[in-house]
């Protein structure tokens, strides 16, 4: 042991270690005030750290087989010599005092950091929201594409670990409101703002995409590509590749793709692209559109799962405009072809719990979609519009909505439901609050006009309530009765029954020639007017049509009307559907004590 101290005093490998470790942490001081003036990323002085640190060994042994000499660096080969003059002891030992002394500080400064702080630190650091990518095509008929590439990136950034991703709706809805990037960046909480740019001429594809920091509004990358369309999924792993090496450092990339496709049929993708397009927002105009481009991106490639669960919700949800026998076989097909090669399909779920016959048979596939971390929007709303809405199940409800708009705080599919229900408990400033910002509120916007509507009709003003219903039918058509049921409703509370009476017989006609109309509004609407046998009569023709609308307002109209709750074949045909007390007490006290799993935790 006296020897090899000996010989390490010799060959000055102290020395070595102390100028390395000066010269490493003045340079580790230098970087650590250098880089944030480039806006740099984290990993860089963090990988710095690290190859100095694994070099520090290398530069020991290098100490010791090699000696600088008039003649140059040479290797020492010399064995051992007792005899030989070694330096003055004294700085080795200050050299070695001075970098334990160093070691000891390091550790003890890192062991009381506090953790929780670190972590919040790092997790504010590593935020982003990824905003539509703007088209500038000449036609400007191409921003389902830049939808598209946003969110295709956004998904892939969502799934990466170490990285908060605001929300698709939040961060699309911002891109809207004519904010600049650090506002935004505020509204969504987030540090980075990803923006974009597409143009499409012929088969010739340009996108520009932008990262840039909110506080400083310095871009942190950029990049533009200019190639054929059939390289878009390259743009857009390329672009997602960019950024988690920019935000998160090459060690977060694997060889595998980031981001998913689902498909490699460029064309299909940009027809599902367009489809998506007019899914997002619902009228029955643009269901039938999203159906036809869904039909014709599975024709292009069959194994399309994502295109084939969309095509069957639409398919199904389409019932609510026309007939459930029309859809139901088309349905039912799409959705277990879906289910059958993607089971995590959260549309195809959805749907099939919505087609089902009744609650207790819908449950477990609404559950199903809810615990999946996909399409979590959409999930809720059908399930609670669909499944809670028609049981009463208020409060279960509620909890949920308010719990999801913390992660995406403007989504109109969540915004809705919970005006609805603000709506009923009679909070109606705050409902019409709610919608206020989410879409057009002159009748454009179904989701919107639905909740104008049952504000107006609750508070009894039959003025606005005409009015939405008109403004509503003239944009958007009438919605298999919908808002006829609106309007009818207005002409009787304004004491115009014959003007009521005209527009049920309207409606009847427009069955007769083959137009589809809710027998649930015929029949709701003559039990207003009086005509309760009647009534009685198309409720139970909407039961045999499997009507949408009798789920929805079955328990409602029968506390309203007390000539209907009176019907025993009425009363049958709520337990046929799940909707009777008995059956919601049993239901909700098995939520209640956790004997079926709580949907939600998507969230």
């Amino acid at each position: 042991m006296k020897n090899l101290w000996r010989e390490l005093r010799r060959r000055h490998v102290f020395r070595i270690a102390g100028v390395y470790a000066a010269v490493g942490m003045v340079f580790l001081e230098v970087i650590a005030n250098v880089l944030p003036m480039f806006e740099a990323p984290l990993w860089i002085g963090k990988t710095l750290m690290l190859l100095i640190l694994l070099f520090f060994p290398v530069a020991l042994v290098i100490a010791w087989a090699f000696e600088i000499t008039p003649d140059g660096i040479v290797r020492d080969d010399r064995a051992p010599d007792q005899a030989a003059v070694l330096p003055p002891a004294l700085p080795d030992y200050l050299i070695i005092a001075a970098l334990a002394i160093v070691i000891g500080l390091t550790f003890a400064d890192l062991s009381t950091q506090p953790i929780v702080e670190e972590r919040e630190a790092i997790d504010a650091e590593v935020s982003i929201g990824v905003l539509p990518f703007v088209d500038f095509s000449e036609d400007s008929s191409n921003q389902h594409i830049g939808n598209g590439i946003a969110e295709s990136v956004l998904n892939a950034l969502a799934a990466t670990d170490g990285l908060r991703v605001a929300s698709r709706t939040s961060s699309f809805s911002a891109k809207n409101s004519n904010l600049d990037v650090s506002e935004i960046g505020g509204r969504l909480n987030v540090t980075e703002i990803l923006e974009g740019s597409i143009r499409l001429q012929s088969n010739k594809l340009r996108v520009s995409a932008q990262l840039t920091d909110v506080k400083s509004g310095y871009q942190r990358w950029s990049k533009t590509y200019e190639r054929q369309f059939d390289d878009i999924f390259s743009i857009e792993e390329d672009i997602a590749r960019s950024l988690v090496l920019a935000l998160r450092g090459p060690l977060e990339l694997g060889e595998d793709s980031i981001v998913q496709s689902w498909t490699d049929n460029v064309d299909a993708y940009e027809l599902n692209l367009r489809a998506k397009y007019y899914f997002d927002s619902p009228s029955q105009e643009n269901f039938v559109k999203a159906t036809q481009l869904f039909r014709e991106a599975t024709a292009l490639d069959p194994n399309y799962w994502t295109a084939h669960g969309y095509l069957a919700f639409c398919l199904g949800y389409a019932s609510i405009y026309s007939s459930y026998s029309d859809q139901a076989v088309t349905t039912a097909i799409s959705t277990e072809l879906a289910l059958a090669n993607d089971p995590d399909n959260v549309p195809a779920l959805l749907i099939k719990g919505f087609m089902a016959d009744a609650v207790d048979i819908a449950e477990p596939f609404y559950q199903r979609a809810l615990s999946i971390d996909r399409d979590q929007d959409l999930a809720l709303y059908t399930y609670h519009n669909d499944y809670l809405w028609p049981q009463s199940r208020h409060l279960e409800g509620r909890a949920l909505i308010k719990l999801a708009l913390k992660e995406d705080p403007d989504s109109v599919l969540l915004l809705q439901p919970l005006a609805m229900l603000e709506s009923r408990d009679g909070n109606y400033d705050e409902a019409l609050r709610l919608i206020s910002n989410v879409g057009d509120q002159n009748g454009g916007n179904f989701l919107v006009s639905s909740v104008l509507a049952d504000v107006f009709n609750r508070q009894g003003d039959a003025t606005r309530l005409k009015q939405i219903a008109e403004e509503s039918i003239s944009k958007i058509g009438r919605q298999n009765g919908f808002m006829l049921h609106y309007l009818i409703r207005s002409e009787w509370m304004s004491g115009n029954n014959q003007r009521a009476f005209k527009l049920i017989e309207e409606m009847k006609n427009a069955r007769d020639v083959g137009e589809h109309m809710s027998a649930t509004v015929i029949g709701l609407n003559l039990a207003a007017l009086g005509y309760t046998d009647e009534a009685v009569g198309w409720l139970v023709q909407a039961n045999r049509e499997k009507d949408f609308w009798l789920r929805w307002h079955l328990r409602e109209a029968l506390e309203e009307y007390p000539e209907l709750a009176r019907s025993q074949v009425l009363r049958n045909i709520s337990v046929q559907l799940g909707l009777d007390d008995e059956s919601i007490a049993k239901r909700r006290a098995r939520y209640i004590d956790g004997a079926i799993d709580r949907p939600g935790f998507g969230f």
